[in-house]
Order: C-alpha cells, then structure tokens, then sequence
C-alpha cells in the first residue's frame, strides 16, 4: 500500500513489523533509528536522501511495530517517497513507501470538506446522447460531411470488354443524385483525375456531398458504369 502524503507536512506513520534478523520470526522491540545502520528518507527525482529524524516510538501492545512522525523535511518533494530502516545484525529491513503530493490536491482530496474529483450530476449526461455524440464524432473523423468539400476520393472503372481490368485514359462523365433525386451533371467545381490502374480520383465540391444519402454514377465509352453510393454525417 502506497501512503498518500501531504507536501511539507508532518504526519504519524506506522512502520513495521520489525522482525530478529537471525530467525525473522521473533518481533524486535528496542529498534531506534539511532542505533540503526540506516535510517533514511529517499525523495523523489534523485533528491537528495536524508536521514529520518523525527520521534520513533513503539507501538504499544504490537510489537515489532512503530509510529515515526514524519518530519516536514522529509517530504518536502512532490512524487514517491521511500522511509527504510535496516540494521543487518538486528532486524529484517523495513520500508514504508509514500507518494508525496501538493497541499491543495491533498486538501481537496482528502481534507474534512473535501469535495473530491468534480463529477457530472446524475443523468446530466444521457448514455443516448453520449452514445449519438461518439458516432457522430468517428462518422466526423473517417466518414464525408454533408455539404462540404471533400477531395482524395476514388473510384475504379471496370473494362467493359473483359469486366476485370481497370480501365486507364478515361475521361469520365459524373452525374450525381441527392436524397433519390433525379441523376444532374455534377457540380463544375467537382474535378476527376485519373491515377493509375484505372483508379480515378474525384475532388468534390460542397454542392455534390448536399444531402443524407449521396449516389455518384461514372459513365465513359469502353467502360462499365460505376456507381458509388453513401451517406453523409452532419
């Protein structure tokens, strides 16, 4: 368990079980951290390690246990904190680890009024409206905006003599239906240009995408008519 710790703050902490170094079974109840071979506080970030230096005091009727009072130096650098106490010819070692963190986030989190992470109020959020604004988002992201240009899209036009091979040096006829409207020319600011392997990319104008339901038909002698049909996100 990690000790949430507030920054330049003393605070009584427990630490132990301080266990014989000879049979690490049998509790050790004369530890101090003067008689100790070590008895330190490493900081977070490479800061530099101190010496623990506030009041040691048994617990009582637990024995191997204490209470250190931790001292304001100690955990004066925001980030995890590391209380060790060894001695090699007496006890086992013993470490508390602690995550030092800034006075206001400590007081907001933990303080008597604390109000804690600032949540949405109940139903303030409908799971539909949620749900509708996600797929609105990805439809955003991947998909082709309602009356809104929109360039790099491509389609393939078939051999009409084979009906495998893609069809190259074309010169493509668009016409276009919005909503199951009747097929018009496109829009003269809808370009084609021809790519390879008879891939051809169209650049549309905003007038071209102006409805929910989008069907493109490509015609051109010596080619299959292609049709591209989709819907368009708001």
């Amino acid at each position: 368990m990690t000790l949430i710790l507030k920054q330049s703050t003393s605070i009584d902490i427990r630490i132990g079980p301080f266990m014989d170094a000879t049979d690490a079974v049998t509790p050790e109840t004369g530890i101090t951290l003067g008689g100790a071979d070590q008895a330190e506080v490493l900081k977070a970030d490479g800061a530099a390690t101190v010496a623990m230096t506030g009041a040691f005091v048994a617990v009582t009727d637990a024995d191997g246990w204490y209470d250190y009072t931790v001292a304001t130096g100690d955990v004066d650098v925001v980030g995890e904190v590391v209380f060790v106490v060894q001695d090699t010819s007496v006890c086992l070692p013993v470490f508390v680890r602690g995550y030092v963190v800034e006075e206001a986030v400590y007081v907001a989190m933990y303080a008597a009024a604390a109000t804690g992470p600032q949540v949405l109020a109940t139903d303030a959020v409908s799971a539909a409206a949620l749900a509708t604004d996600a797929v609105n988002e990805i439809a955003r992201a991947i998909g082709i905006q309602k009356n809104t240009a929109k360039n790099d899209i491509e389609i393939l036009m078939i051999d009409s003599t084979d009906d495998i091979s893609g069809k190259t040096g074309l010169t493509p006829v668009m016409t276009v239906s919005i909503d199951g409207g009747t097929f018009v020319a496109k829009n003269g600011s809808t370009t084609i240009t021809e790519v390879a392997f008879g891939i051809y990319q169209i650049d549309a104008a905003a007038a071209d995408l102006n409805g929910d339901i989008i069907t493109w038909r490509f015609t051109e002698t010596g080619a299959n008519d292609t049709f591209l049909t989709f819907a368009t996100v708001a």
